[in-house]
């Protein structure tokens, strides 16, 4: 497992990052990534940190993961970092659900750890079959392609660099590692929940697809990373023909209809920009809106994609 991880690490080239926050729960996980990272550290010439943020979320249980995991880090010699939140309250005045409110302040809180100990990236223990779910769940929201990419091995973010050296690693690799390891994981008993969509689709519908593929993790896997690689190329070649297309705020529909369906719309979802609502349909109204000579079309928060004298510009609507 050791080899296997080091391999994978030296051929995506994750390691350009040197000094990293792991952040640990306390399940078999992230247990393990802390051991595989610790274990080729020297490997890597790495500098680590532990970060455990503890969710108010489960009582006793989640104070005993938090102190589980702090005498984890001492074993390993690695410095410990722990914050308590209230993630309800948090949820309910910022109206967001228990998931998204939890996220949130986790991921502002390994954040803040890293900027503390001015360290590069934050290294998160998503495996394959969390990538899997991550694209089911999309698919059955009507992801695009990009959206069915998944998570990358590697991404810049608000938060900052986030490393993610286990996507290629299955639930039970890990497992088994912590066993011949004898590292003894927590156990998250909301994980068994049937209330969320994601803990339905890995106890109801992954077990269901591998009766038709007992390879379906791997599968969508390969999926996720061949859109990835896709996306990343549609995306390098709208970088390069944007300004050719959009100019003062406007884009000219004679240069936008020289350019295939799948490159305008990624120049659609460009220039309209990373607004809240707007998905798939939207960009794809707004292209239709230049393809077929409309007049325009109402899109969320009041605006409006006008096309006049060959030029679509997006405007607020006070009607």
């Amino acid at each position: 497992m050791l080899k296997k991880f080091i391999d994978f690490c030296q051929t995506e080239k994750i390691f350009s990052a040197k000094k990293i926050v792991i952040a640990v729960s306390g399940g078999a996980d992230s247990l393990a990534l802390a051991d595989l990272l610790n274990m080729s550290k020297r490997r890597f010439n790495l500098e680590l940190c532990i970060a455990h943020y503890e969710h108010g979320l489960r009582g006793k249980n989640s104070l005993d993961d938090a102190n589980f995991v702090e005498e984890f880090a001492k074993s390993l010699d690695i410095k410990f970092f722990c914050e308590h939140g209230d993630v309800k309250t948090f949820a309910a005045e910022n109206k967001l659900s228990i998931e998204t409110a939890a996220r949130k302040l986790r991921y502002n809180f390994l954040s803040k750890v890293r900027e503390e100990m001015n360290f590069d990236a934050i290294a998160l223990a998503h495996h394959a079959d969390d990538q899997a779910e991550t694209i089911l769940m999309r698919l059955l929201r009507g992801a695009s392609s990009a959206g069915l990419s998944g998570m990358k091995f590697s991404a810049t973010s608000e938060y900052g660099i986030l490393l993610r050296p286990l996507l290629r690693f299955k639930k039970s690799e890990l497992e088994n590692y912590c066993s011949v390891r004898k590292i003894f994981p927590r156990i998250d008993e909301t994980n068994f929940e049937l209330d969320a969509t994601r803990n339905k689709i890995r106890l109801e519908l992954l077990p269901t697809l591998k009766n038709f593929n007992p390879a379906i993790v791997e599968t969508l896997c390969r999926l996720g990373e061949v859109s990835a690689e896709e996306n990343d190329f549609i995306n390098s070649e709208v970088e390069k023909i944007f300004p050719e297309v959009v100019k003062d705020n406007s884009i000219l529909q004679k240069n936008f209809l020289k350019f295939p369906v799948a490159i305008q719309r990624q120049i659609v979802k460009k220039f309209l920009g990373d607004v809240k609502d707007f998905g798939f349909i939207h960009f794809e109204e707004v292209r239709k809106v230049l393809t077929n000579n409309l007049s325009g079309v109402e899109l969320p928060h009041k605006l409006r994609a006008n096309l006049k004298r060959g030029k679509l510009t997006v405007v607020k609507n006070f009607l």
